[in-house]
């Protein structure tokens, strides 16, 4: 790891400044300006591995900055950064909060337009950049940039910062593109109907998609390409914030070296056999499967609340001990009782197909989503909204001025995230398996493997499953107008209609599952194994719990509300409003592991060891964070709490004994 320290020649004696003029209810400058880069996110191409080191290296500024106004040794930023020498009498406009607001303003500024100008959203961002910078500075950038030295400094600060990540590996001078990569399949045309010829040279290996000349993404952008490459193929190169070098493998594939980090092993491929989810053909199967569940025509009703969804508190080995395979979902028991009001949580009934369509496109990289990485700074901002939240540091010591407490938790997420998305996509680019889309189809076109003794059987085609792989008989409706399917494979699933826009569940024979996704995207342009949505959400999950002190959202209940009939972007619905609900940070990661089943976008395979590799890598983020806060004289680290107070407030009392029962019967981890 390379540590991030900062360089002495901003060891000045500094003036600590005092940011008690501003008014609590307005939001920080941090704040302000993170949510200003997450808006340029929405407006780029998704591509979560790019955004998470923007997110990184932009929240590393960010609390370099925040410590400079602190009277602290400031620099937190790679330690080949050459920071500018501060101009001026420091002690003059340091201290300043308007000369603050503008350091952080045109350093802000200044960044995003470096990492976004090309975005296909380019003029969107800049428009609203400008509006913010007018609105809390009350001049342009140009004019300031003249007028005040601590606004040329943040804009040096920014300058800096990019300069030195340019060699880091990501290849930013080259738009990100791969320095060693060649797809194994020839690309899947899905602008018509799929053929049941259909056919992969690697069944194993990631097909790339044919969008015709013009792809948009979920983000609604449009890029004039035919086939979309491989996004971040070689990321495993990437510096890292926290990693360390025991935690990497170095492999060879096709004449690449590939550095893998926290090498889970090869998924089951094709053919090896395996009784669990992990099976290739059975691991796909439960993707079409899951798919049934988002229709609303089959009346499910489920209990979307805390009391019966959440509260996962182990990873099995073997997903078939995790997920509900024929009701959707895990196993998770929900919790007991709310523990912040010591009140049990109200059930909440909604159709399976209302809550599983909108978890799918909830938690996906879009449409203008701030991508997974960036999702997870919109939740802690939302989380810090709550008039409960607390903003003690780790839930311990004095509460924090809230631009202080907010730059270090982006500094840590922001690190976080990076390296969730180096560990994931350097297992994405060397196992570079294969993604729902191309695996069912293949299998349709081979036909089914569960009955030797029936007609249409190959050893590598699709299980049957009733009321969604079922075989062709006589009398089926579907022979009225396709006669010669008599004994194929049918497939009842998600059909979506580009010109109508109203989708449908159908029986269909051929090769064309597809799934829930804009048919203009269908499919994110990277391997699937490991699932990058269970890494980034699973460490952000372990980080927001260390930070906040709680694992637990303020006042026990995180809630997202969904209206009706507005919010699915490519189709209507839901039928009915109602609230996503989570009473745990970790309760929200695992249902956004679980929705990208649902939405047709992973197998177990890549959920489950996506997930605890999300687990080490926030492990080594908190780590790091700790080590370079004592190291910089900002000594944030818990001290011991007394026996008993399970939720670090300081005291034992009834909310410690409603946590000890509602995890009264677990199995502990002792090492």
């Amino acid at each position: 790891m390379k540590k991030l320290v900062l360089s002495k020649t901003l060891c000045f004696a500094l003036m600590t400044v005092s940011l008690s003029s501003w008014s609590q209810a307005m939001e920080p400058p941090v704040q302000q300006w993170n949510e200003l880069l997450l808006e340029a996110i929405r407006n780029d191409l998704a591509r979560p591995n790019v955004h998470a080191r923007n997110l990184h290296h932009f929240s590393s500024g960010q609390y370099a900055l925040q410590l400079l106004t602190e009277g602290q040794d400031g620099t937190l930023a790679d330690g080949n950064v050459m920071w500018p020498s501060i101009p001026g009498s420091i002690g003059t406009w340091i201290a300043d909060t308007d000369e603050y607001r503008d350091m952080m303003a045109t350093y802000a500024y200044r960044f995003i337009a470096l990492r976004y100008a090309a975005a296909p959203g380019w003029s969107e961002t800049v428009a609203a950049l400008n509006a913010a910078f007018v609105s809390t500075t009350g001049t342009t950038p140009n004019v300031l940039l003249n007028s005040s030295a601590a606004a040329a400094f943040g804009f040096d600060i920014a300058n800096a910062i990019n300069e030195a990540y340019l060699n880091d590996g990501a290849n930013q001078i080259n738009d990100y593109a791969n320095t060693c990569y060649v797809p194994a399949n020839d690309p899947l045309d899905v602008t018509e109907e799929g053929p049941c010829d259909f056919s992969l040279n690697d069944p194993n290996r990631w097909q790339p998609l044919s969008f015709g000349g013009s792809f948009v993404d979920q983000a609604g952008n449009e890029t004039f390409e035919d086939v979309v490459p491989f996004s971040g193929a070689n990321w495993g190169n990437v510096t890292p914030f926290a990693l360390q070098n025991s935690d990497v493998s170095f492999l060879n594939r096709d004449g690449c070296v590939y550095p893998v980090y926290f090498d889970p092993g090869p998924p089951k491929l094709l053919g090896e056999a395996d009784g669990s989810l992990y099976n290739w053909q059975t691991g796909f199967a439960l993707v079409a499967r899951w798919q049934t569940q988002l229709n609303v025509d089959d009346a499910v009703v489920v209990d979307i609340s805390p009391r019966s969804v959440g509260n996962l508190n182990a990873d099995p080995t073997f997903p078939d001990h995790l997920y509900r395979q024929f009701e959707g979902g895990d196993i998770g028991p929900g919790h007991a009782f709310n523990p912040i009001t010591g009140e049990p949580y109200e059930a909440e009934m909604v159709y399976r197909g209302d809550f599983t369509r909108v978890l799918a496109e909830f938690w996906a990289d879009g449409p203008d989503s701030e991508t997974p990485p960036g999702h997870w700074f919109t939740i802690l901002n939302d989380a810090t909204s709550h008039p409960d939240f607390d903003w003690r540091w780790n839930g311990r010591g004095e509460p924090m001025e809230h631009g202080a407490w907010l730059a270090r938790a982006y500094r840590l997420l922001g690190g976080t995230m990076h390296d969730a998305a180096i560990a994931a996509w350097s297992i994405k680019g060397y196992y570079d398996f294969v993604r729902p889309i191309s695996a069912i189809r293949y299998m349709l076109a081979k036909g089914q493997c569960t009955d030797p003794a029936m007609g249409n059987f190959d050893s590598e085609g699709i299980p049957l499953i009733e009321n969604v792989f079922e075989i062709i008989e006589a009398g089926d409706p579907i022979l009225n107008s396709q006669p010669e399917a008599l004994g194929m494979v049918k497939v009842h699933q998600w059909v979506p209609n580009p010109q109508t826009g109203i989708p449908s569940f159908e029986w269909r024979t051929g090769c064309s599952w597809w799934p829930y996704q804009r048919p203009t995207f269908v499919t994110p342009p990277f391997a699937g194994y490991v699932s990058g949505h269970s890494t980034f959400s699973r460490a952000a999950a372990e980080v927001l719990a260390y930070a906040t002190g709680s694992e637990y959202f303020p006042g026990g209940l995180g809630t997202y509300e969904v209206e009706a009939n507005n919010f699915l972007a490519f189709e209507s619905g839901p039928t009915e409003s109602f609230t996503l609900q989570w009473a745990t940070y970790r309760d929200a990661a695992d249902q956004c592991a679980l929705s990208r089943i649902w939405g047709g976008i992973h197998p177990p395979m890549d959920d489950i060891r996506g997930r605890m590799i999300g687990s080490v890598v926030a492990e080594r983020a908190i780590a790091a964070y700790e080590e370079d806060a004592i190291d910089d004289g900002n000594d944030t680290a818990p001290d011991a709490t007394c026996p008993g107070d399970l939720d670090a407030n300081g005291t034992v009392g009834t909310n410690d004994l409603l946590l000890l029962l509602t995890a009264f019967g677990e199995e502990c981890d002792l090492g």
